[in-house]
């Protein structure tokens, strides 16, 4: 079986799990449902009297609160299950004992759960950041708002393109530090643990290092440019930790 094949079966194996599907399609809908309402609740904010004892209002501050919550822990939970599915399985030693190449069956399923969690990310966070852009250049001129985000970002010395760069390493760098602490415990229910374990440590070193850039007088940009660096190389020794321990683990 090739890394190409393994690839697929990973992605068509996520959309037949059922339940995180169905979880994902729901929450979809009340992020969805909840950005239309509050866009349409500032739309006519102004129309609006004694909004503050609107009964409705008040259960969708609630829902809003909760649906928020629940958004951050099924994101966090869910690349947990997407490597650990084929250990608690056993699918992983079926692969390995039908001949399949560890190097490659490491690397599809990591671009595997890359691409589907990137996916989720924009199913969850980008449609309704989108409905709520679209609304907004309807009612205000969202150049002035985006120009007012830029200078906001250029007056603390960081560029905005540069902030969101700086996210994605990081978004990125979480999810192979969750695959690092699967693989290394076999999808053990601890895996959290070590996960947290591994991403202090991470923290201490990024900590200890981004000293360097600041002694050396770094503008902002500069200090922001080493930092995504130093996480970048970690992000890398963690992708050949994972690998390592994948090649020789016994399954």
């Amino acid at each position: 079986m090739t890394a190409t094949q393994i690839f697929k079966m990973e992605l068509f194996k996520y959309t037949r799990d059922r339940t995180y599907i169905i979880t994902t399609g729901i929450l979809a809908i009340i992020n969805i449902l909840l950005t239309v309402y509050f866009m349409n609740i500032f739309d006519n904010i102004n129309q609006v009297n004694g909004l503050e004892n609107d009964y409705l209002f008040g259960l969708m501050i609630i829902l809003l609160v909760f649906t928020i919550f629940a958004n951050m822990i099924f994101m966090f939970v869910y690349p947990f299950h997407l490597v650990s599915m084929d250990y608690k399985n056993n699918v992983m030693s079926m692969l390995v004992s039908s001949g399949v190449n560890r190097t490659q069956l490491f690397f599809a399923k990591i671009g595997a759960i890359f691409l589907w969690n990137i996916i989720l990310t924009l199913i969850l966070v980008f449609i309704p950041s989108a409905l709520i852009l679209f609304r907004f250049q309807q009612v205000v001129d969202i150049q002035t708002i985006l120009s007012g985000i830029s200078a906001g970002f250029n007056t603390v010395g960081f560029s905005f393109l540069g902030v969101i760069a700086s996210s994605f390493i990081s978004y990125i760098n979480s999810l192979v530090i969750i695959a690092t602490a699967t693989i290394m415990l076999k999808g053990s229910n601890l895996t959290i643990f070590l996960f947290m374990g591994l991403s202090m440590l991470q923290g201490v070193i990024t900590n200890t290092l981004s000293i360097i850039p600041t002694s050396l007088g770094f503008s902002m940009t500069g200090i922001l440019i080493m930092n995504n660096l130093i996480v970048v190389v970690i992000t890398l020794i963690f992708v050949l930790m994972s690998l390592h321990f994948m090649k020789t683990q016994n399954l």
